[in-house]
């Protein structure tokens, strides 16, 4: 399994990708092990204190819904 940072680039890569292609993506579907990784991540950082958007919430990423899928990888959708 790779690193949750790893995974992370990942979904961003992929959104920066389909923007250039004019998509608005509208989630991210990965398996339920990748956001557990991604999830225990994002609690060793804490909370943000500041009043800037975090691209990383409890239920999703870079503003988008985390859904749950059978197959391995990451798909932004």
């Amino acid at each position: 399994m790779q690193r949750a940072e790893e995974l992370i680039v990942e979904v961003y890569r992929q959104l920066l990708e389909a923007r250039s292609r004019g998509v608005k993506p509208r989630k991210v579907v990965m398996s339920p092990a990748c956001w557990a990784s991604i999830e225990g991540y994002r609690r060793s950082l804490g909370v943000l204190n500041a009043p800037l958007p975090d691209y990383l919430s409890k239920d999703g990423l870079f503003g988008l819904e985390i859904w749950y899928g059978d197959k391995s990888g990451i798909r932004v959708v």
